[in-house]
């Protein structure tokens, strides 16, 4: 007589190891983590099962739709294909380990921990009826920005399509609204797993946030920048800009070495005629570094002629590192000289500074 059994978890393991290799690492257990897969990996791994294709939107619907964990409440599933998953796969959750709460604001800052032991943070901003979650793409960055906490920490990995995602699916109990990828790391240098966490934020299987509620940050890769134009997705595009020369720039942010501004702005325009959109220009204002009228100047005459809207951020101080914040007088100085100059100008003052949640702040000890 014929084991079926030992045939059937041999074919098991062979289509658990194609899936893997094809989209996302095991879990610790050495089951797929389900979470951070997208319709084309359900297919596969459903075709690998002997199951129709079809069935993936439901899989989908299930995890990030209903946010359902348990393979044996997916009731629409049949008991065999469920019986299958429960073998092969798991719908794992990062850890949640501290929360912090502002005493001088309306946001919090949370860190989590990954399975490996890796730990991020990820900060909730309320504004109003507005509930922003601004989300880790990585753990540290390569980039090493001197002015920030996150460059100061290294690069460690990049986070998984899943563990982007689960920064929302964990806090959603908070009703976010917004979603911005201005965490740690560096969004397009985690190209391919950012763009799964925009697919499945973006679509109705999966967490359903508008397009124009989405803002990707991003210090300047221009490759990637094209790359992103051809995608469709209609997300907003942030450029960390800072400063408006490659002397000064390339002090301030290594990546202008590799990427100078007239590459950087090439890949922006290429953006907003591919889009038909325009972009945000971030401008971290920096005592004595960038907050200058000549540096206005500069800064005005950069982004002459491009579809955008330039977002003055007083520094937040770091500690270890030398950089202060200009005066409140410096500052609104500097916005007045920009506009009527630039075509939009806004002055955002981050929150979360006494709990090292605001802008460029984020970093973790691990």
């Amino acid at each position: 007589m014929v084991d079926q059994t030992c045939g059937e978890d041999r074919a098991m393991n062979r289509n658990q190891s194609s899936m893997v290799e094809a989209t996302n690492p095991m879990d610790p257990g050495g089951k797929i983590n389900l979470k951070g897969l997208w319709i084309e990996d359900y297919e596969k791994l459903l075709g690998e099962l002997g199951e129709k294709r079809y069935k993936a939107r439901q899989l989908a619907s299930w995890i990030y739709d209903k946010g359902i964990t348990d393979f044996a409440q997916m009731t629409e599933l049949s008991k065999d294909l469920r019986k299958k998953l429960n073998q092969i796969a798991v719908i794992d959750s990062i850890k949640l380990v501290k929360r912090q709460i502002s005493q001088k604001d309306i946001s919090e800052k949370f860190l989590f921990e990954l399975s490996d032991g890796e730990k991020i943070e990820t900060v909730l901003i309320w504004e109003g009826k507005r509930v922003t979650v601004c989300l880790s793409t990585q753990v540290g960055c390569q980039l090493g920005c001197t002015f920030c906490a996150t460059g100061k920490m290294g690069f460690k990995r990049n986070l998984t399509a899943g563990e982007i995602i689960d920064q929302i699916i964990t806090l959603g109990e908070h009703g976010i609204t917004h979603v911005v990828l201005m965490g740690m790391g560096e969004p397009l240098l985690n190209y391919d797993h950012t763009l799964k966490a925009l697919k499945i934020m973006n679509n109705e299987l999966g967490l359903s946030f508008a397009a124009k509620k989405i803002t990707l940050s991003t210090a300047g890769i221009p490759p990637m920048i094209e790359k992103l134009a051809e995608e469709k997705l209609k997300i907003k595009l942030a450029i960390s800009l800072n400063v408006a020369t490659d002397e000064k720039r390339n002090k301030l942010m290594p990546i202008n070495k590799k990427y100078p501004l007239k590459e950087l702005l090439d890949a922006v325009k290429y953006f907003v005629k591919q889009t038909k959109r325009g972009i945000t220009f971030e401008y971290v204002l920096i005592e004595d570094v960038n907050d200058s009228e000549k540096d206005a100047q500069e800064l005005s005459k950069l982004i002459r002629g491009i579809r955008c809207k330039i977002n003055l951020i007083p520094y937040n101080p770091v500690p270890d590192l030398p950089y202060q914040r200009p005066s409140q007088e410096t500052v609104l100085a500097f916005r007045d000289y920009l506009y009527p100059r630039c075509p939009a100008v806004t002055l955002r003052w981050s929150k979360g500074e006494d709990i090292l949640a605001a802008c460029g702040q984020l970093r973790t000890l691990s």
